[in-house]
């Protein structure tokens, strides 16, 4: 694995006063260090030697552009990829943008999501070490799922085949948390199923339709979170738990570094 996308176009409209004038993925989450949701994500990111970073930026670009630049110049190569229609478009746009860079090599990632970082290091066991599982999403297994999950369906071979909120909770194999490691044909199928999406205007898509719209055609595995915590930050209650969770993180790690 050599390079990672981050989609951080989104306003976060729904976090309010918080993110007026910042990004959501900006939101401070360790506030002894000032470290952000993004920058946990970065350093999980080097910490697995991925050094080619490539941000869709939107709302807040120039703010997330000069963060970056004063928090982690000269320790990895960021490009930015702007999206102009942040305000109108959802993020199949912004995934799509980035499908010219998108090889073999590549991660995805949302930017709004905080992850303990044992996540990361499964999912790149299960690409080095499985040689028939060849594309994965990472999914939680164990959470309560809810109306709002990112809901997953697996066929008896252990297949994702099915991606939607509206699945039934009861038939779900567990929740998608917002990263995703595509090769080979299931990378081609993805970006054609994307491009083909923006072309016909349908605009008001997520990328996870996009993988949707293909399951059926592809062979994606779940990487499991193995109870591991994360969260997605859509509301306050959502950042509340992000901050838990940044600590909970913190303590652990420094077990092991004394």
């Amino acid at each position: 694995m050599k390079k990672a996308i981050i989609l951080a176009a989104g306003a976060g409209k729904r976090l309010g006063e918080l993110t007026r004038s910042i990004p959501k993925c900006l939101l401070p989450i360790e506030f002894e260090s000032g470290n952000t949701l993004l920058d946990l994500s970065i350093k999980f990111l080097l910490d697995n030697d991925i050094l080619e970073i490539i941000i869709v930026t939107g709302f807040g670009a120039e703010v997330l552009k000069t963060h970056i630049n004063h928090k982690w110049k000269n320790k990895a190569s960021f490009k930015y990829i702007f999206n102009e229609y942040y305000k109108e478009y959802n993020n199949i746009y912004s995934a799509c943008l980035a499908k010219n860079i998108w090889d073999d090599e590549t991660l995805l990632l949302n930017s709004d999501i905080i992850y303990h970082p044992f996540i990361l290091k499964n999912l790149f066991c299960e690409i080095k070490n499985n040689s028939k599982r060849k594309s994965f999403l990472v999914i939680d297994d164990k959470k309560q799922l809810t109306s709002e999950s990112m809901k997953v369906k697996v066929n008896s071979k252990g297949e994702i085949k099915q991606i939607n909120k509206a699945l039934e909770i009861k038939d779900s194999f567990g929740e998608y948390i917002g990263i995703t490691y595509l090769r080979g044909f299931e990378r081609v199928k993805f970006l054609e199923s994307l491009e083909d999406n923006v072309k016909n205007r349908r605009l008001d898509l997520y990328y996870e339709d996009a993988i949707a719209h293909v399951l059926n055609e592809v062979s994606v595995f779940p990487a499991l979170t193995s109870g591991k915590p994360w969260t997605e930050v859509d509301t306050n209650e959502d950042y509340k738990i992000a901050k838990q969770i940044a600590n909970e993180i913190k303590n652990e790690l420094s077990q092991y570094t004394g």
